[in-house]
């Protein structure tokens, strides 16, 4: 009867503690994600990794692209400049401009 009992309880703590466990990593998780989400970037001050991993659409070719811009016309005075910059073109900033100004800011 011990051993039955003993068995039991055994159980219950090897399927109750992992999933404990995971619950309260899943709450300290979230928080981190929500306060990197709002930490935007700065189109004139950012570097080419900065602007490559800051948007899906931009890569490394295209944060090149916006640092040469950038260096040959000026400091961008809006997040809508970007359509004039070579390779994100016009219907690209059109099509994702709501998203772009989430991401960056201007100085």
């Amino acid at each position: 009867m011990k051993t039955s009992l003993f068995a039991v309880v055994w159980s219950l703590l090897v399927i109750i503690l992992p999933i404990h466990a995971a619950t309260n990593q899943l709450n300290t998780v979230t928080p981190v994600a929500s306060q990197k989400s709002n930490a935007k970037v700065d189109l004139n001050k950012a570097d080419i990794n900065t602007l490559a991993k800051a948007f899906k659409g931009i890569g490394v070719k295209r944060a090149e692209a916006i640092i040469k811009y950038c260096e040959s016309n000026g400091s961008f005075k809006s997040v809508e400049d970007l359509s004039h910059v070579r390779g994100l073109g016009k219907q690209f900033v059109e099509k994702h401009l709501l998203q772009l100004q989430e991401v960056f800011t201007v100085s």
